[in-house]
């Protein structure tokens, strides 16, 4: 499977190149997230480990800066990119070799391991999942591994928020199960304060758990006064 591809649009970052740091199929993740396009399947776990060569990808990752007009590279897998124990490796050597921003995408689960914090400076930005507000809702939508819970990940979110020099972001993806919970979810983001919201449908997922235009611009409108990135901009 692919490691390296695109460019691609991204919700709020232009053109990318995108790295998948674990390049597994089935994916191999510590959630299990109702809407996630890759299905149901796959690995649910908690250990982290090294799934790439990290070189071939480094030597890959040139190859395309090279042929293709882009404005970043993004860390975005088939799984939790932090999973990936060589990821900081990889990020540290693309930001001293290229000029592009290095951005991470997260599910925010391993932001409260302090081994972690410490090396997210290795990244110009971060992206981190946040689509609940509560440990119901958290099981609901997300279906973590059964040794996270919602308030170490919330903890950890804003620890990083607090000691990431980056531009920190939050990513909320709206879902028919999360609609209720908009409200406490944007109080949150309001606490953290991070520097962007983007707020996305998910495509390619069960339509049973989408929303539509409606609720989507309803759920918008309580992020009112928070800089907001919608997938919605993009039609």
């Amino acid at each position: 499977m692919r490691i390296v591809y695109g460019p691609i649009r991204s919700l709020g970052l232009g053109r990318v190149v995108a790295v998948d740091p674990i390049g597994r199929s089935p994916k191999v993740c510590n959630l299990n997230c109702i809407y996630c396009h890759l299905g149901c399947g796959g690995m649910v776990l908690f250990e982290r480990s090294e799934f790439i060569d990290d070189a071939s990808v480094l030597d890959q990752i040139g190859e395309c800066l090279h042929r293709e007009e882009c404005e970043s590279v993004m860390f975005k897998g088939t799984g939790e990119t932090l999973l990936a124990r060589n990821i900081f490796h990889m990020a540290k050597m693309l930001r001293e070799g290229s000029d592009k921003k290095v951005a991470l995408f997260t599910n925010s689960t391993l932001l409260n391991d302090p081994e972690i914090l410490e090396q997210l400076d290795a990244f110009d930005i971060i992206i981190a999942k946040l689509d609940a507000a509560s440990e119901e809702k958290f099981q609901t939508v997300n279906r973590p591994h059964p040794s996270i819970r919602f308030q170490d990940v919330l903890e950890g979110i804003k620890k990083a928020r607090e000691s990431f020099a980056g531009s920190f972001r939050l990513h909320v993806t709206v879902v028919r199960e999360n609609l209720s919970d908009i409200d406490n979810i944007s109080q949150i983001c309001r606490e953290i304060c991070p520097d962007y919201v983007y707020l996305e449908s998910p495509e390619g997922c069960d339509p049973s758990h989408t929303v539509c235009k409606k609720d989507m611009q309803a759920a918008m409108d309580r992020f009112f006064g928070i800089r907001c990135v919608s997938s919605q901009d993009k039609e």
